[in-house]
């Protein structure tokens, strides 16, 4: 007898020494948990093992991997994961549940897949993650089975290591997937970069013979990269791509000291749009602004801006409409005289766009229509 149990012990010991250098080279956590299921039947020299894995809910566990259950059972049975189960109990407990004659149990209820297959005798234990269990590792004799203080140790170690496995695959996928979040974040930002530097160039080059002074070429200058900078705020703040069009509207406008409510409304609903398209908007509002501040509506008493967008459907994607309209503002006639501002509206900001901007003096104030089509 001794013989057998020490014979029984150093095969154990042996399983676990096999399936420890496994479980820190394998990266599949479904290929571990089916090899540990056939490892326990092995050493434990019984018919059925199962890994039981307590679903998100925390209401019931799916038999996540098993051996010698018929077809069906693995991927699909679930049980309850309150105390009314053998596992469930485990679980409420954090304690190994050891049930040695299963037709005399009256701690819980005998789930009726132990049952079809003719389970007799059953040992749970709990698999301890790091961030809370993961389920429970389950071995269930078909036979009569008394369970020795060997047996749980056992299936208790077995249980931790393959806890400490499956924390090593998901910490090493979340490593996996913010080293690829990391590279996408690099590459937009790269991006982001080369778009603002090629914006800032053709501003530059544009501004260059439009001032009297380099003072007026600076000062001008230097407003427009305001802009830029505000909108790139605004993307590296939310985290995302895509930037909401009130957004922008608002925060240009503040800029210029324009509260909604008071000499600006605005309406339309949530639309997004990514950065190429946010910087051209953000430079349309900017140089409306900057109008609005020197001859229109925000230079003038009761001066007011109404700002609307809306969307249409354009094929399988969307064309976004804006209409700037000012009021209270006196303009005796259209300007002949085209500054830089003018050919940003009417040449850069469309062709960032791709779309078209339209502008009409009114004798109370400037229209400005901004149609494009935003972009997938």
């Amino acid at each position: 007898m001794k013989s057998a149990n020490a014979d029984r012990l150093r095969k154990q010991v042996s399983v676990l020494a096999r399936f420890g250098g496994q479980a820190f080279r394998s990266g599949d956590i479904g290929e571990l948990l089916q090899e540990a299921t056939l490892l326990v039947s092995e050493a434990m020299d019984i018919e059925l093992v199962k890994v039981l894995q307590l679903l998100p809910d925390g209401q019931e566990l799916v038999v996540r991997a098993g051996v010698n259950w018929k077809p069906g059972v693995v991927g699909h049975a679930k049980i309850p994961a309150h105390g009314g189960s053998p596992a469930g109990h485990a679980l409420r407990t954090d304690q190994a549940v050891i049930s040695e004659d299963i037709a005399n149990e009256r701690r819980f209820k005998i789930p009726e897949l132990l049952i079809e297959h003719g389970v007799r005798s059953m040992v749970n234990v709990v698999i301890r993650g790091e961030r809370g269990p993961f389920g429970v590792l389950e071995a269930d004799a078909q036979r009569p089975r008394h369970f020795g203080q060997d047996d749980i140790d056992f299936i208790q170690n077995y249980a931790n290591l393959l806890a400490a496995a499956i924390d090593r695959v998901n910490t090493h996928r979340e490593l996996a997937e913010s080293a690829r979040k990391l590279d996408v974040l690099a590459h937009e930002l790269q991006h982001r970069m080369n778009n603002m530097l090629a914006t800032i160039g053709a501003v530059a080059r544009s501004a260059r013979t439009k001032y009297a002074s380099v003072d007026e070429f600076v000062e001008a200058f230097e407003r427009r990269l305001g802009a830029i900078a505000r909108v790139h705020n605004l993307l590296g703040r939310h985290g995302t791509t895509d930037i909401n069009i009130r957004e922008i509207l608002r925060q240009e406008l503040a800029a210029y000291g324009a509260v909604e409510g008071e000499n600006v409304v605005e309406r339309g609903p949530d639309i997004a749009v990514p950065p190429k398209q946010a910087e051209a908007l953000e430079m349309a509002f900017h140089e409306l602004a900057t109008n609005a501040i020197k001859y229109g509506a925000l230079s003038a008493k009761g001066g007011r801006i109404n700002v609307s967008w809306d969307t249409h459907p354009h094929g399988h994607r969307k064309q976004v409409h804006i209409c700037w309209r000012e009021s209270g503002a006196q303009i005796e006639h259209v300007p002949t005289a085209r500054g830089f501002g003018s050919e940003i509206l009417e040449k850069s900001i469309p062709h960032m766009l791709n779309g078209t901007v339209e502008r009409k003096f009114h004798p109370n104030g400037i229209e400005c229509v901004i149609d494009f089509i935003a972009a997938a």
